[in-house]
């Protein structure tokens, strides 16, 4: 079989699982050395002055519709078109007594005004949540200088099991990425609202998981080539990217929060991954076509399957694991050049 050269590289990469030399020392633990560079005195000086030069304020939808007079719908649905016209409402809505009657059948619902209420109790004030977006995008800047920053806004929309892949949205509007917040999904893995959904989708339902949403399931696509993954292969190297690009992004943050692992589930794929990649060898399964396949390793599921007592997304890690290696292994090539890096 002939493949691209990409395949070649991660091929050779992939057999630094079995021969890295275990008797060199690096100031930290881990795979991923060069996310400990921006600890140099120059690189922390400049991310720091991106740091105060970004301002991040979430603007509060959900807040403004909960505040509008139901006496004064008309008025208050104006002010709303005005605000955020292009992206939750349109500036001419005001102008039909439909969208007035359905906007006081929505604040009325017994449902959502007790669920609005919950979530504004858990983020009242949003001041520690943009200070950590703050710090991702100063990371963020520094790696990619040419990106676009995003628009924040926050909604409180209902908990619906289907949607649980987008607790995090990107829209394009006006030429700029406005990424919405939807704070209903972070609640806390126990809370009442979550009782219909399974334990491994609640336990990402954690406000600690938020801001690394932002760039996990959004802000990393921008940076990926545009360009459709065809085998597990590619598969596996496109979600090691987007877990390597939220590690760097978020360098102080625990490997268990970007994997969103347990430390248990973290233990077991750093043991077991060599099982795993092995197994996609004997089975001739590295080159496969079939969406069944990239779906039980790359997807979000309670395990990977066919791996009893595995965690889920084990493809992804694996994929990881390659991209951290062969970056180790290729300290000439940026992070900025990686993510694009289609051949």
């Amino acid at each position: 079989m002939i493949v691209g050269s990409v395949v070649v590289v991660a091929l050779a990469v992939v057999l630094v699982f079995w021969l890295v030399n275990r008797n060199k020392k690096e100031k930290h633990e881990g795979l991923n050395q060069r996310k400990y560079q921006v600890e140099e005195k120059a690189v922390q000086d400049t991310i720091e002055e991106l740091y105060q030069k970004t301002q991040v304020k979430i603007l509060r939808f959900d807040q403004d519709v909960y505040r509008l007079d139901t006496n004064a719908l008309q008025d208050g649905i104006r002010k709303l078109g005005k605000k955020y016209h292009g992206i939750f409402i349109d500036s001419a809505a005001w102008h039909y007594p439909q969208a007035a009657a359905q906007m006081k059948g929505f604040l009325t619902d017994p449902y959502f005004v007790e669920l609005y209420k919950y979530v504004n109790s858990q983020y009242a004030n949003m001041g520690e949540l943009e200070d950590e977006l703050r710090h991702a995008l100063a990371y963020y800047q520094y790696y990619f200088p040419d990106a676009q920053l995003p628009v924040f806004y926050s909604v409180v929309g209902g908990i619906d099991p289907d949607s649980y892949t987008k607790l995090v949205e990107g829209q394009v509007i006006g030429g700029k990425l406005a990424l919405i917040l939807h704070l209903d999904w972070y609640l806390g893995k126990d809370n009442k609202y979550y009782g219909a959904l399974p334990q491994y989708i609640r336990r990402q339902c954690d406000k600690k998981y938020l801001a690394i949403d932002c760039f996990r399931n959004v802000m990393v696509w921008d940076q990926l080539p545009n360009k459709e993954p065809i085998t597990l292969l590619d598969n596996m190297l496109m979600a090691g990217k987007v877990l390597y690009f939220t590690e760097m992004l978020f360098p102080n943050r625990p490997l268990e929060d970007v994997f969103a692992y347990t430390a248990e589930e973290l233990r077991w794929a750093e043991q077991h991954h060599g099982d795993v990649w092995n197994y996609l060898i004997e089975n001739e399964l590295v080159y496969s076509k079939d969406a069944t396949v990239a779906q039980h390793l790359i997807d979000v599921a309670p395990e990977t399957k066919p791996f009893k007592g595995s965690p889920g997304r084990m493809g992804a890690f694996v994929g990881w694991k390659i991209v951290g290696h062969f970056m180790e292994n290729n300290p000439k090539i940026s992070f900025q050049e990686m993510m694009k890096m289609t051949d």
